[in-house]
């Protein structure tokens, strides 16, 4: 009988602030990546202004759909999107920065709603990262709920796929699943990022993950290394894992220009990778999972990133010369998909 494959389905997480420097947070995107120094992050379809400046344009449909074939190119099955609301939140919060900021988070649905009207939906799906540390509106957990019925929605043993980040977690997963049972769609496959949840967890949530693996260094070896870390502290808690892979990680650009909804130290951060470095590391993982096949049951990979220009996590094409597109990274990982799924 052949080998059970380890690896196969790989999913990247999608955070587009790809908007208009007009825009709350196409005005933050645009200014900390418009450095020279930053250019190689610069995604293929920004408009360089010269001087030091770039902008973002307004996308279609159609426009999306080019993005989108390059993360099929790229051996990508599905968008893991950021999830937030449609409408803009305000009258719960306290400080003046967090409510500037979630007034304005309703910018960024954009692309997956765009995703959505596409007919490559069939060919590169989508599943939902749960911020929980936004509220949630009833209606747009009720929409989420209705989009999981859907054959691009991503799942797992048939249970619609749901990432949470922050905390606290419980009370948008509860709301949730009640909506879900309303719908008639299997309860979420829920996976927790960042923390190792208590016993009374069971049941609610089935496998721990990351966003991004956050450390410092002069070298890639550096994410690696935290990235194993992290790995064998979630198989030491006795829960599944689902794995994480880092193209990077590097926010110097938000050092250089701070946003309000989040803070980075001023610390050494490793330079981008290289293709042998990004093919290195993605050998060390699939051994990892191999070593580990017992706590990895759902065959799934989440990567960081597809577009955290910012971060320094990226897959998609940047700015090439003479305005073209760069898929160096794109075709780089192309390798990384079909060996992990070989």
């Amino acid at each position: 009988m052949p080998r059970q494959k380890l690896i196969t389905r790989i999913g990247a997480v999608n955070w587009d602030c790809s908007l208009p420097a007009t825009t709350f947070f196409g005005g933050y995107a645009t200014r900390s990546l418009s450095e020279a120094q930053f250019r190689e992050r610069v995604p293929y379809y920004a408009i360089d202004l010269g001087d030091d400046k770039i902008d973002f344009p307004v996308r279609a449909v159609a426009e999306y759909e080019t993005e989108m074939r390059h993360a099929i190119a790229a051996g990508i099955d599905y968008f893991a999107y950021c999830w937030y609301d449609r409408q803009p939140h305000t009258d719960h919060l306290v400080t003046s920065a967090a409510a500037n900021v979630d007034e304005h988070v309703c910018e960024l649905v954009k692309a997956r709603l765009m995703h959505v009207q596409s007919p490559l939906r069939d060919q590169i799906g989508l599943c939902a990262i749960l911020v929980t540390s936004h509220p949630y509106f009833d209606e747009e957990l009720i929409a989420l709920a209705e989009t999981m019925k859907a054959p691009y929605y991503e799942k797992i043993g048939g249970r619609p796929l749901v990432y949470l980040m922050s905390a606290p977690w419980e009370g948008t997963l509860s709301r949730l699943r009640v909506f879900c049972r309303q719908a008639g769609v299997d309860d979420p496959y829920a996976v927790l990022m960042g923390q190792i949840p208590g016993e009374k967890a069971a049941g609610s949530i089935q496998a721990l993950g990351r966003y991004a693996c956050v450390a410092s260094g002069d070298s890639y070896d550096a994410i690696l290394a935290a990235q194993r870390r992290q790995h064998d502290k979630y198989v030491a808690s006795g829960w599944p894992v689902l794995p994480h892979f880092s193209m990077g990680w590097n926010p110097q650009p938000r050092v250089n220009h701070p946003v309000l909804w989040g803070s980075y130290p001023a610390v050494t951060y490793h330079p981008t990778a290289t293709a042998e470095q990004l093919l290195a590391g993605a050998a060390q993982l699939k051994e990892w999972v191999r070593e580990h096949a017992d706590s990895c049951p759902t065959g799934n990979i989440l990567v960081f990133a597809w577009n955290e220009f910012e971060e320094g996590g990226w897959i998609c094409p940047t700015l090439g010369t003479g305005g073209k597109a760069n898929t160096t990274r794109r075709d780089t990982f192309a390798q990384i998909a079909a060996y992990w799924k070989a």
